[in-house]
């Protein structure tokens, strides 16, 4: 009867064991999973920030097209006094904004990649507690067989 008790004392800690590997692998996987599409999200974040960039660019090269033209058609020298002034001004601020919608999109992208490497550490310290875990259901188990 002893030895009947024995044997599965130490299945049942196996088993334990082996669940709580599988557990702490499925669980970095699950992460490791997880990170990639938040890998792939701040790829996407950074592509979406070129686009925005160039299309604002786009969109405020026309404006100031207009304006020169506007200026050019009622008689206004465009290129020396207040109206250059002013165009170089309305040019710096479309750079600074340029910058901004830039620098947003690395903000968002960035923010992703430490989502990513945060669920990647979760995941490895998921797997490590699941040895853990399977450890101290082994010498639990054990301990308990050969008292």
């Amino acid at each position: 009867m002893a030895v009947a008790s024995t044997t599965a004392l130490l299945i049942a800690a196996s088993l334990a064991a082996a669940g709580s590997l599988s557990q702490g692998y499925a669980a970095n996987k699950q992460a490791r999973f997880e990170a990639g599409i938040r890998d792939q999200q701040a790829g996407r974040e950074r592509e979406i920030a070129v686009g925005e960039e160039r299309d604002f660019r786009r969109r405020q090269s026309a404006v100031l097209a207009e304006r020169r033209a506007a200026l050019g058609g009622s008689g206004v020298q465009i290129d020396t006094g207040t109206p250059l002034l002013g165009s170089e001004d309305f040019a710096a601020e479309v750079e600074l904004q340029a910058r901004r919608i830039q620098a947003g999109g690395q903000t968002r992208a960035t923010r992703l990649e430490q989502e990513a490497s945060l669920r990647r550490a979760g995941g490895r310290s998921a797997q490590t507690q699941g040895y853990f875990r399977a450890g101290s259901s082994l010498l639990s188990g054990y301990g308990q067989a050969f008292k």
